[in-house]
C-alpha cells in the first residue's frame, strides 16, 4: 500500500442533485479528507478517522435496522 505523502485530488463522476455540481475530494498528508463543490472555493475538511468512524457507524445502524425489520416480519 502506498503512503499518502502529497495531495491527491479527484472529482466525482455524478453530479450532486441538490446543488447540481460535482464534488471534489482531496486527500492530504496528515490523514485529512477535504470536500468542496466544483466551481466553489470553500473546502470542508475532517480527519479521515472521524469520517471512517461515522461511515462505519451508519453501516452498523443500517444492518441493525434491517435485522430488526426481518425479526419483526418473522414474528407476524
Amino acid at each position: 500500500m502506498t503512503e499518502l505523502r502529497k495531495k491527491v485530488t479527484r472529482r466525482t463522476l455524478e453530479v450532486n442533485p441538490t446543488v447540481r455540481r460535482r464534488i471534489v475530494i482531496q486527500l492530504t498528508p496528515g490523514d485529512v479528507i477535504a470536500f468542496r463543490e466544483e466551481g466553489r472555493r470553500t473546502w470542508y475538511t475532517a480527519p479521515i478517522m472521524r469520517v471512517f468512524t461515522a461511515v462505519a457507524r451508519w453501516n452498523i445502524e443500517a444492518a441493525r435496522a434491517e435485522r430488526k425489520a426481518l425479526r419483526k416480519l418473522s414474528r407476524q
